[in-house]
């Protein structure tokens, strides 16, 4: 939006030097101004669309592990909202509540945007797709939410970011804090099914559990919580690999 706002500026301020020099005809001039005034307030509209809803509420100042997607900072990405791609939006993903929330370019309260309008959105090489449906047997087995694609070839996998409260007032005094228990997917002929474990991974593959297996040992890969993803998303890509 910056770049068409200084592509605008620029037609407004060339005009009359153009004028000194070619002397163009004058509706030619009015013409290429109206066109980029309109180019310009067309931008302006679909771009506020995506600034618009309700105010974003912050948790509990109390909880001193963040609710976000890695970090706790505005970072910027992409979001496919309302059918429209958005570049470029400084947003934070809170997995806590799955939502996303994003900062006006003009400062203010940030954003808490539409679940039922984001089909996507990526921030830096990690790309999220809105899923889950109870009348779509293509999505049947997982609960609706946003899924980061770990794998996206013919076998999709795929992790459900989760963060849920923790509380304790055991001690006489409010203590809380977030735990991540993320949970995997694989999408085979149009399913989609849990991966807990070794077994559950390997059954989904059966012509080429042998070959995997031996993959999983040569690489040593583990299914315990924080190595399952990479297990996960390796296995996915070496089953691609080896029924091409």
């Amino acid at each position: 939006m910056q770049h068409l706002l200084v592509v605008f500026i620029l037609l407004c301020l060339a005009t009359p030097a153009i004028g000194q020099f070619t002397q163009p005809d004058s509706s030619f001039v009015q013409s290429a101004q109206d066109e980029a005034i309109n180019s310009y307030e067309q931008t302006l509209h679909e771009q506020a669309h995506v600034y618009e809803g309700n105010e974003y509420l912050a948790h509990d100042h109390r909880i001193k592990i963040h609710p976000y997607y890695k970090i706790d900072t505005l970072q910027k990405g992409t979001i496919t909202y309302n059918g429209v791609l958005y570049q470029d939006v400084p947003m934070l993903y809170d997995i806590v509540r799955e939502e996303l929330a994003v900062q006006p370019p003009g400062g203010g309260y940030r954003i808490r945007l539409r679940n039922d309008y984001v089909s996507d959105f990526a921030l830096g090489s990690h790309q999220f797709s809105r899923l889950g449906s109870d009348s779509s047997s293509s999505t049947a087995g997982i609960p609706i939410g946003y899924y980061e694609i770990l794998s996206d070839g013919r076998v999709k996998a795929l992790a459900h970011r989760i963060k849920t409260v923790y509380e304790d007032i055991s001690s006489g005094k409010y203590q809380a804090e977030y735990l991540l228990k993320d949970r995997f997917y694989i999408q085979k002929g149009g399913v989609y099914y849990e991966v807990r474990n070794k077994r559950s991974m390997l059954s989904l593959f059966p012509e080429q559990a042998k070959a995997l297996r031996k993959y999983i040992r040569v690489n040593k890969l583990k299914f315990k919580d924080d190595q399952r993803e990479e297990a996960v998303s390796r296995i996915t890509k070496r089953y691609e690999e080896l029924t091409k």
